[in-house]
């Protein structure tokens, strides 16, 4: 079978793996002089070919061979310098093959030519504020699902859940590495089964993880360095004709046939330069359509990624990149055109560590809080969430004040400290009735802030089902039940479910909440009411103290809708533990406030018009959210408590104060 194969020189410009039409071109890096090539291994017969590289396939250091003619699924491959032996880092799939006795790990090509790219795709005319994100784990999110028809942990079982996360509302998912590790880690290192991880990581009856330092640790985040070409086989189902590479291509196939865009957590340490980066994210838009990545680790150039012409579509994710070494850079080619900077992203870590203080009534916390909720950055987007895979779940950041990571063998000291939760009164599962609706207060709380930010907001898989670590903060070595998403959360699951889905087709009903153009804080459209206004006890008239933990916000939906009548949206909110009084706007004749959500209530979401016979102050119960809207009614007004003077002038400056420049208060010791 191997007779009719020929070996050719082949000069590539960089090291990696080319499939064509009857072939493969291999590059790969040697920089030694001991003797170098590859071997490549036929799966079927198990015969084997040498290949010694020469100077006539060298260029610099680069080695280019071209194999032809070749089946892509029938060899594989590796490395060899001297006596070591290594799977090429480029290598498009990883393959356990038998040679000479012994199982070996060898890599693969692609599943198809290189240049039958897939037809292009381009979900990507979607505004930043009118896209939602949901993070997940591809293996961990389906493990415990008993919804879906395929192998759990794979590629087609994620796919399957796409029309679950459309219901929801959301159209971006995030998901964490894909790719293979360096060294090659196995699924069967760690459990398979919810029943294996229970065996190995014993739980108590209070859901905490039993101490066990004899279990062996596994990388299941997959932050580090990788054989970034090539998805994970321990997420693939076995047999799945093309392999893993066109099981994850398929996948995002479904995700995009659903609407639904594809993002790809990238780490990189710093061994990996900026060329070697570029080139993942290239390879990753090109031969699986993803729409963007959001790069981790050692950034080399994000700058470099900005201006790379294939990825001037990608969205691309950075935390706190410098904006200003972006801005103008187009001036360095102006026959390429301005680079499109609308498609850079920052994941906004203050906004996460300000909402949970926030939500708990601390002090010192208002301005900044404020400051953040209503930002919207010049060039570039802001994603806002709560909780991410490095931290609490949502339902933990209610539940537990302390973080519980024993079962990581650490003596319980990896993992933030400074988680800034809450657990309400008890630390871990509760069955006092009082500590779990306030439990179910909070969360409603922090969900109605996120989805109502000046953001992209994001949502890590499952907490929209009540999901929990039992208190482990950093459960990157967990790829077992306490790492996995849990489904079965019963009715509590179910309502947050439906909480998630009423807030953001909230706040899709309503683009005043995903603008991209920063408030001015004044009327100058001239329609009575400026674009955002902050009210206290009394309207226009503010609580920006220390000591604040309620505000009034007003929003103008004629700015951007347009409309005739003036339509207002107020948020009025309380994080206090008492009830507070704020000041209503006084509305136009014919004009009254409306109630729409409630987050005191367990139907936060009335389903029937509400006028409130006050139209001049509002109650609102401790730590809750009231939404208002305005609409045309005769319903006589109720005389109002006080006299209030109220003095539109006083808003933009009010509003100023929190939206133009950015805080510089230290923050003081919490409240408890």
């Amino acid at each position: 079978m191997s007779q009719n194969i020929k070996i050719e020189p082949a000069h590539c410009m960089n090291p990696g793996v080319t499939v064509t039409e009857n072939g493969v071109i291999v590059s790969a890096v040697f920089r030694g002089k001991e003797p170098c090539g590859l071997i490549l291994y036929n799966r079927a017969d198990k015969s084997e070919i040498t290949v010694q590289f020469t100077d006539e396939h060298r260029f610099g250091s680069l080695y280019s061979v071209q194999i032809t003619p070749i089946d892509p699924e029938e060899w594989c491959y590796r490395l060899f310098s001297g006596s070591t032996f290594f799977v090429d880092p480029c290598c498009r799939s990883i393959a356990q093959i038998e040679s000479e006795g012994r199982t070996i790990i060898a890599g693969g090509f692609f599943h198809r030519p290189d240049d039958k790219f897939p037809v292009y795709h381009s979900p990507r005319g979607r505004r930043g504020g009118e896209t939602v994100i949901y993070s997940l784990h591809v293996r961990g999110f389906t493990m415990l699902d008993k919804s879906v028809s395929a192998q759990p942990g794979t590629f087609t079982a994620a796919a399957e859940k796409a029309g679950y996360l459309k219901s929801l509302g959301i159209n971006a998912v995030e998901l964490m590495p894909v790719y293979e590790l360096q060294p090659v880690t196995r699924a069967q290192d760690g459990p398979r089964t919810m029943e294996d991880a229970l065996a190995l990581y014993p739980v108590s009856k209070r859901g905490l993880p039993v101490k066990d330092l004899s279990v062996k640790k596994v990388n299941y985040w997959g932050y580090d360095r990788g054989f970034y070409y090539s998805p994970n086989s321990a997420y693939s189902t076995p047999g799945y004709k093309g392999g893993p590479q066109k099981e994850f291509f398929d996948m995002v196939e479904s995700f995009h046939e659903a609407g639904i865009s594809v993002y790809l957590q990238l780490y990189f340490p710093s061994s990996v330069n900026s060329q070697q980066q570029i080139e993942i994210a290239r390879f990753y838009a090109t031969h699986y359509g993803v729409d963007g990545f959001h790069l981790m680790g050692s950034v080399a150039d994000i700058k470099a990624f900005a201006s790379d012409p294939m990825l001037s579509d990608a969205r691309l994710f950075h935390t706190d990149f410098p904006y200003a070494e972006i801005e103008g850079m187009d001036a360095e080619n102006p026959e390429a055109g301005p680079v499109n900077t609308g498609n850079l992203f920052t994941h906004n870590n203050r906004f996460s560590t300000l909402i949970r203080r926030f939500c708990k009534s601390d002090d010192y916390v208002m301005r900044e809080f404020l400051y953040e909720f209503f930002k919207v950055p010049s060039g570039y987007g802001n994603v806002h969430y709560i909780c991410g895979s490095d931290g609490f779940t949502l339902r933990d950041l209610v539940s537990y004040s302390e973080r519980h990571n024993e079962a990581n063998g650490e003596g319980g000291n990896d993992g933030t400290p400074d988680n800034y939760s809450w657990n309400c009164g008890e630390e871990g599962d509760s069955e006092q009735e009082d500590v779990k609706r306030l439990r179910l207060n909070q969360i409603r709380n922090f969900l109605t802030l996120l989805f109502l930010s000046q953001s992209t907001p994001l949502i890590n898989a499952g907490d929209e089902n009540f999901n929990t670590q039992f208190g482990n903060n950093n459960p990157y070595c967990q790829d077992n039940e306490t790492g996995w998403t849990k489904w079965d959360n019963g009715k509590t699951g179910e309502y947050i479910r439906e909480y998630v889905r009423r807030i953001i087709q909230f706040r899709n009903d309503h683009p005043v909440f995903s603008g991209i153009a920063p408030f001015k804080n004044t009327d100058y459209i001239g329609c009575g009411y400026p674009d955002l206004s902050l009210h206290g006890a009394e309207a226009w008239k503010p609580d920006l103290s220390p000591f604040s933990h309620c505000i009034g916000i007003c929003l103008c939906e004629n700015y951007v809708r347009g409309k005739a009548k003036t339509d207002l949206i107020y948020l009025a909110i309380n994080m206090h533990w008492e009830p507070q009084e704020l000041g209503l706007p006084k509305l136009a004749p014919g004009r009254r406030w409306n109630l729409l959500v409630d987050t005191a209530l367990e139907e936060s979401f009335l389903t029937s018009e509400c006028i409130m016979d006050d139209q001049h102050t509002v109650d609102v119960a401790p730590r809750s959210i009231r939404i208002f809207n305005t609409v045309t009614s005769n319903k006589p007004v109720r005389n109002r408590k006080r006299k209030v003077k109220t003095t539109k002038t006083e808003a933009p400056a009010a509003a100023a104060a929190v939206t133009e420049s950015a805080p510089v208060k230290e923050e003081k010791d919490e409240k408890e």
